[in-house]
């Protein structure tokens, strides 16, 4: 009898990945009408019942799911994504906080509860909200900027932070706001994109550098915190900041610009009883001196590859050096895979040969390594080489590895344009973000194909033309001074955009969470060089380079779904024609770049 179920159990689901979703409910109902402790078999015909739009009957088979199997995480997740999309929001977060406990909130469960929080209706979640926002805010193997939405909202929310916002309270409602554990969490780890908040923290840090206030240190420390992780985006206060020569002090320089690391790393031994209960104290003085001073060790140590005295290259790297982009603070978990099972995946009409189980990697232009780093925890057996112009933006990546304890990436110092041969072959290259920075973008892209495996492919991430039209006009707006700004120019320019009209133009580009640090929205808006595609000019490089186009890689898996519907014979999304009109129809859906894997034509 056992047997027989899980025959007609495996044809169902056989039947419902293929699409046949009616003969897939029919045999799911014979099996419940048999045995009705099936979880599988509940479950499976909730999603089909989801899919029609039967929403009663499908939370009902939801919840016959759990009640067979309250330990059944698939059943859970399953149940916490219907009632997010159904606008229940906090029962979707009661839901997810089980499914995570379940797993007992190890990384990869709290990544999915982040994921939630990012599919909720933004509104009042109340005290599982905040449980499930702090949990996934304390831990660094968790992306927490995914529901940085929902967390704004919570934060807009909290009264002293209203009343401030609306002059009718001052620096105590503020100090009482950043006691709630999940808006100092989110003040200490997060870019907060918001113009309300920038300007919250502009009034506080006018205030507490104008008056005494008596136990203030854990405020300043976190608005210094904050301060910092924006890279001090916002334009300097006047005055001079006072030596920091003891904590106090300190904390008020750090409202100004980032301590020394050695006078941070002073502080931490000297002041180290006071700082035995002032966590956001210590936290603030930890990054700034040993975390900074080990950014400094990696960067005299990192190995030099290459060189290639190309211009664009060096106006290029001394941005960099300048301004590593991003500062990152978490890393994904979870959705480990091999190689060839991520392309199945992504690609369902993919045809062999796959890249090799166990891939060799070379993430060209990493930047400070989040993407690298990500990359070698989701696919296993990879050994991935990170290679960049910068070296401080490499000494970021290299100390988040240890952070997070990746031992399997390589970080060094190179030119794309001239590679050594010594670099070998990769079953995989990623060139994210990186090639439209080049004099010769297509060049570029050639030279990196030489150091593709037999059977490898490439991921690569291009600016859409389309997309960046609010850029474009900022950048017109600068006009040649483009390549002389300084930190204090684009401070300034920041100002500007943020008092445009609504309707202006490049108004949109304030909304942007890379807007919200100084290399962010130098790395968005005042690149040294820049280089935009259109998809008439990545097919042309297709051809050129003889390659075989796989298909885009979307963050959102409506897009493929929609496209599917649209052009149901081109399940992977294959015919680049296609999507010029789509583009045309929706100018921002590149906005995230080109992001497409290929792989050279046999």
């Amino acid at each position: 009898m056992q047997g027989d179920i899980e025959r007609r159990l495996a044809e169902a689901t056989a039947l419902q990945r293929r699409g046949d979703k009616n003969a897939a409910a029919a045999i799911y109902r014979q099996i419940l009408k048999k045995e009705r402790k099936i979880a599988p078999a509940h479950y499976n015909l909730a999603l089909l019942l989801k899919d029609q739009g039967k929403w009663q009957a499908a939370e009902k088979s939801f919840k016959a799911a759990l009640a067979v199997d309250p330990a059944y995480a698939l059943g859970w997740r399953g149940y916490a994504r219907f009632l997010a999309e159904r606008k229940r929001p906090k029962e979707a977060i009661r839901a997810g906080l089980k499914l995570a406990a379940l797993d007992e909130f190890l990384p990869a469960s709290l990544q999915q509860l982040a994921d939630l929080l990012e599919l909720v209706p933004v509104g009042d979640l109340g005290p599982a909200g905040d449980e499930a926002m702090l949990r996934c805010l304390n831990s660094d193997e968790v992306e927490s900027d995914r529901f940085i939405v929902t967390l704004l909202a919570r934060i807009h929310r909290q009264k002293g932070i209203v009343r401030m916002l609306d002059g009718t309270g001052g620096l105590a409602g503020l100090e009482g706001a950043l006691n709630e554990p999940v808006i100092a969490a989110a003040f200490s780890r997060l870019i907060l994109p918001s113009a309300d908040i920038s300007a919250l923290i502009a009034e506080a840090r006018e205030q507490l550098l104008q008056e005494e206030w008596e136990m203030a240190q854990e405020l300043m420390a976190l608005l210094a915190l904050q301060l910092a992780l924006t890279e001090y985006a916002l334009e300097s206060p006047p005055g001079t900041p006072p030596a920091p020569d003891a904590l106090e002090p300190a904390l008020r320089a750090a409202l100004y610009a980032p301590l020394s690391p050695e006078v941070a790393t002073e502080l931490l031994e000297k002041e180290a009883e006071q700082l035995a209960t002032r966590p956001w104290c210590r936290l603030l003085l930890t990054r700034m001196g040993p975390q900074a001073a080990r950014e400094r060790e990696l960067a005299a140590t990192l190995p030099r590859l290459s060189a290639s005295g190309d211009p664009v290259s060096g106006a290029v790297q001394a941005q960099y050096e300048e301004s590593p982009y991003p500062r990152w603070r978490e890393l994904r978990s979870g959705g480990e895979t091999t190689l060839p099972a991520l392309l199945k995946r992504l690609f369902p009409d993919m045809t062999p040969p796959f890249p090799a189980e166990n891939p060799k990697v070379l993430v060209a232009g990493c930047g400070t390594g989040r993407h690298a780093l990500r990359t070698a925890k989701r696919i296993i057996g990879a050994e991935v080489t990170a290679i960049d112009l910068s070296r401080a933006s490499l000494a970021y990546g290299a100390r988040q590895a240890e952070a997070h304890d990746i031992s399997n990436v390589t970080f060094a110092q190179a030119d794309i344009v001239d590679l050594p041969d010594s670099l070998g072959q990769f079953d995989l290259i990623e060139a994210s973000g990186v090639l439209h920075h080049m004099a010769d973008p297509e060049a570029a892209w050639k030279g990196l194909l030489s150091f593709l495996a037999p059977n490898g492919v490439m991921k690569i991430a291009l600016y859409s033309e389309q997309a960046r039209q609010d850029v474009i006009v900022v950048r017109e707006m600068v006009g040649e001074r483009l390549d002389q700004l300084t930190l204090d120019d684009i401070r300034a320019l920041r100002q500007k955009l943020l008092a445009l009209p609504e309707d202006h133009p490049a108004a949109s580009v304030t909304r942007e969470l890379d807007f919200f640090s100084l290399s962010g929205c130098r790395d968005f808006l005042f690149h040294q060089h820049e280089q935009r595609f259109d998809l008439p000019r990545i097919k042309t490089a297709m051809e050129d380079l003889r390659l075989e186009f796989l298909g885009f890689e979307f963050a959102d898996p409506q897009v493929m779904t929609a496209y599917r519907a649209r052009h149901p014979k081109d399940p992977s999304g294959r015919t680049l024609d296609n999507w010029v009109k789509i583009e045309a129809e929706n100018p921002t859906l590149f906005r995230g770049m080109y992001q497409f894997w290929c792989r050279i034509k046999k």
